[in-house]
């Protein structure tokens, strides 16, 4: 054999040697063909393995009814009062009663805790004023003061004349509502007027005074 022949047939050898080794490779890049994935169950699928078209239904989350507000303390603190009645000068009130009551022979008081404050402190009080009708009566308070009184209605439709006293150094602020009853005349004092929980007491005792 020349050395042509064997040259020839050296790289023929060596050409099928190359195309056995490089082959597989070829054919896993150019065929298109993929492998199969391995089966995975349902419980294995991660939120990242979800395609954008999966549809995924959301059930609707119970709505809890809404509570009722609990009442405050304020709401029920006028549930314990109780009513004291002057039959000498015919009218009725509520109070709380732990607060101290007197009576004297023109004037009935109330008055709670006034160590720090000038409230709850309600008087009712028999004046000597003589009045013939509530605007005789309106003209005489506001002589009597040289101040500008206000006719209103308090208790049980009871027309009456409101004068306000404004705080000084030595006296709180304060209401007087003078009203007219089977000749007399009468007079509703609350003490240290101007703060949200003594006004909505006074507020509650002047909605229930009645006379009879």
């Amino acid at each position: 054999m020349d050395k042509k022949t064997s040259l020839l047939v050296l790289v023929t050898f060596l050409l099928g040697i190359s195309v056995v080794l490089v082959w597989p490779q070829l054919k896993n890049r150019f065929s298109g063909v993929i492998a199969e994935p391995a089966d995975v169950s349902p419980a294995q699928v991660s939120p990242t393995q979800i395609s954008p078209t999966t549809s995924v239904t959301l059930s609707p989350v119970p709505l809890s009814p809404t509570s009722a507000p609990t009442p405050t303390s304020s709401q029920n603190i006028f549930s314990t009062w109780t009513t004291y009645t002057n039959n000498t000068l015919k009218y009725r009130f509520l109070y709380d009663p732990v607060w101290n009551l007197t009576t004297q022979a023109n004037t009935t008081s109330v008055q709670g805790d006034v160590s720090n404050k000038g409230w709850p402190s309600i008087n009712v009080i028999q004046l000597v004023i003589v009045a013939t009708d509530i605007l005789d009566l309106k003209t005489q308070v506001e002589n009597m003061f040289n101040e500008t009184t206000t006719q209103v209605t308090i208790g049980s439709s009871i027309p009456a004349v409101l004068l306000e006293r404004t705080a000084s150094p030595q006296a709180y602020a304060g209401k007087n509502y003078y009203f007219l009853h089977q000749g007399n005349t009468l007079t509703i004092s609350l003490n240290d007027t101007g703060h949200l929980e003594a006004d909505q007491l006074y507020q509650h005792f002047l909605e229930n005074f009645e006379i009879y």
